[in-house]
C-alpha cells in the first residue's frame, strides 16, 4: 500500500512539475520545415495549394490570391498541388523561393513584393488598399465562409478534389457538414462574432458597399490591376464562381458593379482557367 501511495504521489508531483514547466515556458515559434523542392530555380516560387478546381482556380481565397500576385506581376511560378503538406503554421498556402520556406499569405505578398520590387502605389492609394485589403481578409472572409459552408455544395466539391465517389456524397456531405461546419463557426464566432443570418447578411452588405465604393476606374485604382484586387478578387470569387451560396444573390441583384468588376478581373487573370 505504501508503495502503491508513493508511486502515485510521485506521478501527481511529475505532472504538477511538468504543468508549471510549460505554464511558466514562453511560447516558441515552430522551426521552418525542411525544404521540398531541392533543385530548385533561382527566382521562382513555388505555390504550394490545394488542388485546382474546372469552375474556379482554387476553393481558398489565400491560394487563389498568391497565384493571381503571380501572374499580374509577370513573377515565375510553379504550382505544387497539396492535400497532406502544410505550412509551419499548418495551413496553405505556402512558397519556396530560393531554397526558404514562407507561410502565410499576407507575409508571402510582402516577400513578394519585396523580392521583385513590385512597384507600389501613391502613397495614399497604397494606405487605402492595404486598409481594404486588411477589411477584406481579416472580416470579410468569415462572413463569406459562414456562407459558403452553408451549402452541401460545398462539401460535395470538397469530396470531388479529394477524389471522393458522388455515389458516397449522401454519407460524407452530413459528416463533413458537421465537423468542416462547427469548425468554421467557431473560428467566426472568435474572429468577428456571433450572429444571426440576417446580421451577417447587414454586414455583408456593408463590406460590399466599402468595396464598390473604392473603385476608381477598371479595377479598384485604376485601369491598372494592383495587388489589392488580387485579394478582393480571390475572397468574392471562391464563394461565386464554384457554387451557388447567398453572395450570388446579393451580388446579382445588389451589386452588379461589384459582380462585373470580378468578371473583368477574371478576364485578364484567369481567361482560360475558369472551365464550366
Amino acid at each position: 500500500m505504501l508503495d502503491f501511495c508513493s508511486i502515485f504521489i510521485g506521478v501527481i508531483v511529475g505532472a504538477l512539475v511538468l504543468y508549471l514547466k510549460n505554464f511558466f515556458t514562453p511560447p516558441a515559434i515552430k522551426p521552418k520545415p525542411e525544404i521540398r523542392k531541392k533543385n530548385f530555380e533561382k527566382d521562382k516560387v513555388y505555390l504550394y495549394q490545394f488542388k485546382r478546381l474546372k469552375n474556379c482556380p482554387n476553393l481558398s481565397p489565400f491560394c487563389m490570391k498568391i497565384e493571381i500576385l503571380c501572374r499580374i506581376f509577370k513573377i515565375p511560378y510553379e504550382i505544387v498541388e497539396s492535400t497532406t503538406v502544410r505550412s509551419r503554421n499548418g495551413l496553405l498556402p505556402f512558397i519556396e523561393l530560393n531554397g526558404e520556406h514562407i507561410a502565410d499569405s499576407s507575409l508571402i505578398e510582402t516577400r513578394l513584393k519585396s523580392h521583385f520590387n513590385i512597384p507600389s502605389l501613391s502613397p495614399e492609394q497604397e494606405a487605402q488598399s492595404i486598409a481594404l485589403s486588411k477589411m477584406t481578409d481579416h472580416h470579410l472572409f468569415f462572413i463569406l465562409i459562414r456562407f459558403k459552408t452553408a451549402v452541401n455544395a460545398f462539401y460535395e466539391t470538397l469530396l470531388g478534389s479529394f477524389g471522393a465517389p458522388t455515389s458516397l456524397n449522401f454519407l460524407f456531405v452530413p459528416l463533413l457538414k458537421a465537423l468542416v461546419g462547427k469548425n468554421v463557426y467557431t473560428r467566426c464566432v472568435g474572429a468577428i462574432g456571433d450572429f444571426e443570418w440576417s446580421e451577417l447578411d447587414e454586414m455583408l452588405h456593408k463590406d460590399l458597399e466599402v468595396i464598390q465604393n473604392s473603385m476608381k476606374g477598371k479595377f479598384l485604382f485604376g485601369d491598372q490591376i494592383s495587388a489589392v484586387d488580387a485579394t478582393v478578387f480571390s475572397q468574392l470569387a471562391t464563394v461565386y464562381y464554384p457554387f451557388k451560396t447567398h453572395l450570388t444573390e446579393v451580388l446579382e441583384k445588389d451589386f452588379p458593379k461589384v459582380l462585373s468588376y470580378c468578371e473583368r478581373v477574371k478576364k485578364e487573370v484567369y481567361p482560360n482557367d475558369f472551365t464550366s
